[in-house]
């Protein structure tokens, strides 16, 4: 019995030392994407991924997991922050990586420029296989009283319905917001016209046409060339007409605000006359920290189908939030219904909010870099006959 108790303690030895010594083999892309379709339950075309030639670092394998999940609008979105100097100093990837739930195993993200090996994979499979039942991404930076904040929710899938299924779970969804301290960045409405431009413009054209903008987004419904409902700039009526059971939204350079519902005001009078922007939409989203129940007379098609969304809304504090859903498109986002979009809110924090136009419309702009994705079958921005624009603090608009 002793003798035979020392040879399996040798035998275990041996292995110990085998195993302790063993190599571990690098990976390329052509063996880790069957890994990685295998954990997601998806495979997604090779236009998707980012080509690596040989051996993967840690780096190559996270974005690789990343352009799998339908992500890789997202991986452009923080290069394009990480240009910027407040941030050139920082990693990208690392800093999407803290910002993720579940976050990626610790072995990979905290040793990006590693060779990526077969010891990894197990790890890396069980995290990839947990994002298939839920992953998100929620980051912020902040500059000069503007926040730009990025959240991702969910999966893509491949060739999938571009409005995404019926249940919605793990959709993907993505959303970009830009949350205003008024006081600190004023906001104005500039049209196309008024800085020389045709009667309808790109977004990011009316953004660099004037002068110390740092953000802006796409405003209410319009027809032709034309706003639907009030549109007051400068405290100038562009439009007076204002249009009955529909919701608006105004404010003034002294950071004042009011989000006016269309079931308690049925005309703009002298009451409203301090805020000398002013825009109508609808429908009223969320009020006081509840869901609103009014649909406006908004036909069934835009509320109960998905769509590319602009919101505007606040906090409940001092700060305007104006937001982004993307839509149209099952490997980046899905778009949402009014009661999704209602939801989305939530994500944002905000009490009260206002739905915007939306559709092909619907974008964000910041700082030199438009961070929403078209949904027009061009993938081009739609013009649009108006913006709101958020300033340097002491710039204004033309005019």
């Amino acid at each position: 019995m002793a003798t035979t108790s020392r040879y399996c303690a040798v035998i275990c030895s041996v292995l110990a030392v085998i195993f302790s010594n063993s190599t571990a083999y690098a990976t390329t892309q052509q063996e880790l994407l069957p890994k990685i379709y295998e954990a997601l339950g998806v495979t997604a075309p090779a236009k998707y991924f980012t080509p690596v030639d040989g051996e993967l670092t840690k780096a190559d394998a996270f974005r690789a997991a990343l352009e799998g999940m339908g992500w890789g609008f997202e991986l452009k979105m923080y290069d394009q922050v990480f240009m910027l100097p407040e941030w050139s100093d920082r990693d990208p990837l690392q800093s999407l990586a803290v910002c993720m739930k579940p976050q990626p195993p610790a072995s990979i993200c905290e040793h990006l420029d590693e060779p990526f090996t077969d010891e990894d994979l197990p790890a890396f499979w069980n995290w990839l296989h947990t994002c298939k039942k839920e992953v998100s991404l929620h980051s912020q930076f902040n500059w000069q009283g503007v926040s730009l904040i990025i959240i991702k929710h969910g999966i893509g899938t491949p060739g999938g319905p571009a409005n995404g299924t019926k249940d919605g779970v793990n959709q993907p969804r993505y959303i970009a917001a830009l949350a205003v301290d008024m006081n600190l960045a004023p906001c104005q409405i500039a049209t196309a016209e008024m800085i020389g431009l045709k009667k309808k413009a790109t977004l990011a054209s009316i953004c660099t046409e004037n002068y110390g903008v740092i953000g802006g987004i796409n405003g209410g419904y319009f027809g032709g060339s034309q706003p639907i409902g009030i549109l007051r700039r400068q405290g100038y009526a562009h439009n007076p007409k204002f249009w009955p059971n529909r919701s608006a939204f105004g404010w003034n350079d002294k950071g004042e605000y009011i989000f006016i519902d269309a079931k308690e005001v049925k005309n703009i009078d002298s009451r409203f006359d301090k805020y000398t922007e002013m825009m109508q939409a609808g429908p009223l989203l969320l009020k006081n920290g509840k869901f609103a129940d009014n649909t406006e007379n908004i036909a069934p098609g835009v509320l109960n189908n998905r769509h590319p969304r602009t919101i505007v809304g606040t906090d409940g504090k001092h700060r305007i939030v104006w937001a982004v859903i993307d839509g149209r498109n099952a490997m980046h986002s899905v778009g949402a219904t009014i009661e999704e979009t209602k939801t989305a809110c939530r994500w944002l924090g905000l009490t009260t909010a206002l739905n915007l136009d939306g559709g092909g419309s619907s974008s964000l702009w910041w700082r030199g870099f438009t961070f929403t994705l078209p949904s027009n079958s061009k993938a081009d921005e739609r013009p649009i006959p108006y913006a709101v624009l958020v300033f340097q603090q002491g710039s204004g608009v033309r005019q």
